[in-house]
């Protein structure tokens, strides 16, 4: 319970820091500028660094289907030579 009273004061703090000069006239708050400029800077950084994780992770994806193929290939061959091998006796 404590929690979620934190939680809306803390939400109620917030909205006054963004919007205070728009809500309660007087007030010398306003930050919805600043915030803006905050979040574009954060979005951009967000999307370089999803990038470079998306590609990170898809060269692995990459590289464990090859070396799963290469796995399936080497299991076939050995089961062939195991099975020539049966034959000649």
């Amino acid at each position: 319970m404590l929690a979620v009273i934190g939680g809306i004061v803390a939400a109620l703090i917030g909205i006054v820091l963004l919007f205070g000069g728009k809500i309660f006239p007087g007030l010398p708050l306003y930050m919805w500028d600043d915030f803006i400029v905050c979040l574009k800077g954060a979005l951009s950084s967000g999307f370089v660094l999803g990038g470079v994780l998306a590609v990170f992770i898809g060269i692995s994806t990459i590289k464990e289907n090859l070396r799963e193929k290469r796995e399936r290939k080497e299991e076939e061959a050995k089961k062939a030579t195991e099975e020539k091998k049966e034959e000649t006796k």
